[in-house]
């Protein structure tokens, strides 16, 4: 879809005086990328991936309490940390945008794909105790089944920067494609919250795509395409629940994790070859970025895995 078509409709669904929510799924699902239901494999082996990764930090994600930050439509990552071994999963959002039918689609394929999803799962955790798991979700038939089942706890509308939980009260901070969605001043306070939640021996791990969303459904432009705009510009584009991108860059999530008084444990990065290419060649960027090195503009994927100091 052109992303000014998509800029325009997010734009009007954000700006309905209610049901901004209800409408803008409503035409996503009759019209948009969500008229198939989605196969939440993808989202499963990245799970597999995150896990794999703190593995490689030194933490072991059985046994342990996990927030989640973000939440979003699925419970697609909650029922990923669930098989691979978490006691329990606190997600939390902002927006109240789960959705029952799609979290209970998840748990269909997961019966369809039940031993392909096993040898993926067992890749990060022992058999006897994922059989039992993979049983305890079969036959569930509601979202509060699944909640229940999965030890997992839904919270929304909730601030993640301000949790009414005590201290050392989870091992696992984590967020997946959230945090470029998040002002910085807000994620400053989310990254400290987790300072006071998380237990001796805690990680965050925080999975971030700072490119242009637009490019995702639009080929036609780079996934540093955004970068070429002002803030006030941007602003009308992506001002809204629907869109809005922070475009922080690598460099400035680095500060920001320092800022906050959190030691790296893993930092993975993912540079754009396209994004890079067009750099390279003369894209027009805004004076904002132009002093940036071209890697750090082009890249598309940071994952974190840190502790506070």
């Amino acid at each position: 879809m052109n992303w000014k078509l998509k800029s325009a409709i997010q734009r009007t669904c954000a700006a309905l005086p209610t049901g901004q929510e209800q409408v803008y799924y409503l035409l996503q699902r009759t019209f948009g990328t969500l008229r198939r239901q989605a196969d939440p494999t993808s989202m499963w082996e990245e799970t597999v991936s995150i896990v794999s990764d703190l593995q490689d930090a030194g933490f072991d994600l059985r046994g342990a309490r996990v927030m989640e930050v973000g939440t979003g439509r699925r419970l697609d990552m909650p029922i990923g940390l669930y098989l691979c071994g978490a006691a329990s999963v606190l997600t939390v959002d902002l927006h109240r945008y789960l959705k029952p039918n799609l979290a209970l689609h998840s748990l269909q394929i997961l019966s369809q794909k039940r031993e392909e999803l096993r040898a993926l799962f067992l890749q990060v955790t022992d058999a006897a105790e994922l059989d039992r798991r993979l049983e305890t979700l079969t036959d569930l038939t509601s979202l509060g089944e699944l909640l229940a089942a999965a030890q997992i706890a839904y919270r929304s509308p909730a601030d993640a920067a301000c949790m009414d939980l005590p201290g050392d009260s989870i091992d696992l901070h984590t967020s997946y494609t959230v945090f470029e969605h998040i002002p910085e001043a807000v994620l400053t306070g989310i990254l400290r919250e987790s300072n006071r939640l998380l237990s001796p021996g805690g990680v965050a791990c925080h999975h971030i795509d700072p490119s242009d969303h637009f490019s995702h459904d639009d080929p036609t432009i780079p996934a540093v395409h955004f970068l070429r705009f002002s803030e006030a510009e941007w602003d009308k584009y992506a001002g809204n629940q629907f869109a809005y991108h922070n475009r922080l860059r690598s460099d400035q999530y680095r500060q920001l994790y320092n800022n906050c008084g959190h030691a790296v444990l893993q930092w993975k990065e993912i540079v754009d070859s396209r994004s890079l290419a067009e750099i390279r060649s003369g894209f027009p960027l805004h004076s904002r970025f132009q002093s940036l090195p071209p890697d750090i503009l082009s890249t598309s994927v940071v994952r974190v895995i840190s502790r506070p100091n």
